[in-house]
């Protein structure tokens, strides 16, 4: 027989945690003494360590008790079911953590004036993702090769070593925007963005100024973020210039 204090040594419990379980009807002392102390047997170290390790896993005592006593389901039914649960808590975890991403990124993006268009936003991002939101407007002003490539392309909430670097280049370029856009410092920034729209657009800079073009013609949200117009002008002179004098003149959109 082990004492109430004992029992809450071996199993790592408290005393005051198995008072509790015996005042619910969870797990009771196979023994009271005449001086009301509980005394346990070896059957209730294994069923309260089973209580242990469903409370670990999620499961709430009424749960708990239930199966204790009922049975209504096997162990194995009751594992999967708790299963099933903390994926749909994985989902919820993963959206939440997206949105609070998105939030941060945008932020540091731009200063944010209107915080209920922001978290409007989010809404309709915490239920689908970027791609299945705007697919379907995508269907209709690019070919189905260049939806595919845009599916790939970085977001604004993802965990993306890419989608921070665009973050970074962008408050660079808008710290630079009292320079003059051929002076050495802006050009490196021209370089920078060329060289990160070759690597997001995988070389494919014309539809990196298609992509440009529909948001100037649509004056909306088509699911890409879409950098200032002051910024956005800013360098495109400073990436003309950029061309002109490392490429001879070559003609160079974005």
């Amino acid at each position: 027989m082990y004492s109430i204090g004992k029992l809450a040594k071996l199993s790592h419990s408290t005393i005051r945690t198995l008072r509790y379980y015996d005042e619910i009807g969870l797990l009771k002392p196979s023994q009271l003494s005449d001086g009301g102390h509980r005394y346990y047997e070896e059957n209730d170290i294994t069923k309260l360590h089973y209580i242990k390790v469903l409370k670990d896993i999620g499961f709430d005592l009424t749960t708990i008790q239930q199966m204790i006593e009922n049975q209504h389901l096997s162990h194995k039914e009751a594992l999967v079911m708790q299963l099933k649960v903390l994926e749909i808590e994985k989902v919820r975890i993963e959206e939440r953590t997206r949105a609070i991403r998105y939030l941060l990124q945008v932020s540091e993006l731009e200063e944010i004036t209107n915080w209920k268009d922001v978290f409007d936003e989010i809404t309709m991002h915490s239920a689908s993702t970027p791609n299945e939101v705007f697919e379907e407007l995508w269907k209709s002003h690019f070919s189905s090769e260049e939806v595919e490539h845009l599916k790939q392309l970085p977001k604004v909430g993802d965990d993306d070593e890419m989608m921070q670097s665009y973050i970074t280049l962008i408050n660079d370029v808008r710290q630079k925007l009292d320079f003059d856009s051929k002076s050495p410092e802006v050009q490196e920034l021209a370089r920078r963005w060329i060289a990160l729209l070759d690597q997001m657009y995988k070389g494919n800079f014309q539809l990196a100024q298609k992509v440009l073009n529909k948001h100037r013609e649509t004056k909306g949200n088509i699911g890409l973020y879409q950098v200032d117009p002051t910024i956005m002008t800013f360098i495109e002179q400073a990436i003309a210039h950029y061309m002109k004098v490392n490429y001879e003149g070559e003609s160079y959109e974005i």
